[in-house]
């Protein structure tokens, strides 16, 4: 029996967002503390925009090789589960966020830090506060892309979830598994879903943005 459609896009959504929150909460960490020096900004900003490009097929290899039997992380028995996607999916946004992120946080600070010099303090977690208020479409606009790179991508979910009908089988791997097997019709519907998701997302974060710039 086919697994409804429901069933497929509701475990997309849980495993990507818990994947590209995970990544978009330590893109941010990593973004602040790349920040504060220029020269570490120059040396990692190049291999985190190098990253950006690893096919996903090659992250699902490595998550695989730490999850398998003989992996290293193998003993918790997590491969072919949704917490390998999540963890695969994990690897895939991070650059992308960090990436994006990493350089507006830089250039925002510099212009942050001379304002709290010149209001007479130096206080590391003030900066912060006022580079975060700043920022606040900007880490939007992370987090859409950190999720649409999530929820699309395919090599992760295949190779490290292995598409499992009503346990790890996501949008992207339920279109591969569909097309294969000719049916054509129930994989346009499953992508049509995929893409109304993204553009939806891409349109409230964007007015969330534009709330924030006008308030």
């Amino acid at each position: 029996m086919v697994e409804s459609i429901s069933s497929i896009t509701i475990r997309s959504l849980y495993i990507s967002s818990v994947a590209s929150f995970s990544a978009f909460i330590i893109a941010i960490l990593i973004s602040l503390w790349l920040s504060k020096s220029k020269r570490r900004m120059d040396m990692l900003s190049p291999i985190l925009e190098a990253l950006v490009g690893i096919p996903t097929t090659v992250i699902g290899l490595l998550v695989y090789m730490l999850l398998c039997p003989r992996g290293p992380l193998g003993f918790f028995k997590l491969l072919y589960t949704p917490y390998a996607i999540m963890l695969g999916e994990f690897f895939v946004a991070l650059p992308t966020a960090t990436s994006y992120m990493a350089r507006h946080f830089y250039n925002v600070r510099e212009n942050v830090k001379e304002l709290v010099l010149s209001l007479g303090s130096s206080n590391e977690k003030f900066i912060t506060v006022l580079i975060l208020r700043e920022l606040v479409p900007i880490l939007l606009s992370s987090y859409l892309i950190a999720f649409s790179r999530t929820i699309g991508e395919l090599g992760v979910a295949l190779i490290a979830g292995g598409g499992i009908e009503g346990y790890t089988n996501v949008l992207t791997t339920a279109i591969a598994l569909q097309t294969s097997l000719g049916n054509y019709e129930y994989a346009i519907w499953i992508g049509i879903i995929l893409i109304t998701i993204t553009l939806l997302i891409v349109v409230v974060v964007k007015l969330l943005g534009e709330y924030v710039l006008w308030k």
